[in-house]
């Protein structure tokens, strides 16, 4: 019940604009640093899950909000006024996106639009066709696939799951990027080829190529003054690989983007977050060797001065803004 009432509550404090008058008299001197990833209506949703996706006018009435009630800046700023010790502006906001989703160039639209800005953290290996996104590709393969089932073989013992609807394809999807993030590249690599052989389809494989941004996007969207950042050559589970290997993929991927786009590129954001180890002390050091100047992880809570610069918390932004940046708002100010 009380859980029930709390949830009225920060719904009603939103809609009403309550929320925005308390900033307005006491303000935050933390950042929210908002995580999103896709952007897509749900009948199209074919290559993520929807706990980390939202549609474009759920988008857009989250610009429009931070808009006019928050301050929008960038992870550039954010990340120099900490830096320097510093205020941060009072009541502000960073949007990030992770991953290199194809529709994040509608979204960074959308921010501008509003003269706001976001920070795209790009898995470039995508972005180049030299590998596929695979967290989409194995959520697009099952869903699509017309086969009514998968077999899945790991270090010798085999596993053989039904697809025969909707909720039966989810539990496949979940137990095959469970053990993708639980082993290393050897292991990965082993599982795409099985899933790619069993369901994939010629047409299949070019759809799922179209679902990440293309290099002249990604270049198009610095023009427009969105800040770029690595996320990974090729979104491997970090803690799980070989140490070179991890170093390689953070390191490759900010000289990938330095080269494809001309800029320095400063921020860093680790993958395979959820219920899975994904970044550790020696990954956070790697990112620290590589020349960032900062890294974000899932962590939920506030950024400021108090923060560790390369473990950056966040705010996770779906299914509602009202239960998470509301609901953390509502934590700091009545708790």
């Amino acid at each position: 019940m009380k859980r029930t009432i709390m949830a009225v509550m920060k719904k009603l404090f939103f809609y009403t604009g309550i929320y925005a008058v308390i900033r307005m008299l006491k303000p935050n001197n933390r950042v929210a640093i908002l995580r999103y990833h896709a952007v897509v209506e749900q009948a199209d949703n074919f290559y993520t899950t929807g706990s980390i996706a939202l549609s474009p006018s759920e988008f857009e009435e989250h610009v429009s909000y931070f808009a006019s009630k928050y301050n929008i800046i960038s992870l550039d700023e954010a990340i120099d006024a900490i830096q320097q010790k510093k205020s941060l502006p009072k009541n502000s906001v960073v949007f990030t996106f992770d991953d290199g989703y194809a529709d994040n160039l509608p979204a960074a639209r959308v921010l501008q639009k509003y003269k706001g800005n976001g920070t795209f953290f790009i898995t470039t290996e995508p972005i180049g066709r030299e590998s596929r996104l695979w967290l989409a590709e194995v959520t697009y393969l099952f869903l699509k696939a017309t086969q009514s089932e998968f077999t899945l073989t790991v270090n010798g013992e085999s596993k053989t799951m039904p697809l025969k609807d909707h909720r039966t394809r989810w539990t496949a999807i979940r137990e095959v990027v469970r053990t993708i993030k639980s082993n290393n590249r050897t292991t990965r690599d082993d599982i795409l080829k099985q899933v790619n052989d069993q369901l994939a389809t010629e047409a299949h494989l070019q759809a799922i190529d179209n679902l990440v941004l293309t290099w002249d996007q990604v270049r198009e969207m610095h023009k427009m003054g969105m800040v770029i950042a690595a996320h990974t050559l090729s979104h491997l589970n970090l803690p799980n690989a070989e140490p070179d290997d991890a170093f390689k993929e953070i390191k490759g991927s900010k000289d990938k983007l330095e080269k494809e786009v001309g800029i320095s590129i400063r921020h860093f954001s680790y993958p395979n977050s959820g219920p899975y180890a994904y970044f550790n002390e020696q990954i956070r050091q790697f990112v620290v060797d590589a020349g960032f100047d900062s890294s974000c992880t899932s962590n939920e809570g506030f950024a400021g001065p108090g923060s560790d610069l390369f473990a950056l918390e966040r705010v996770r932004t779906v299914p509602s803004l009202q239960e998470t940046v509301h609901g953390m708002e509502w934590d700091r100010i009545f708790s």
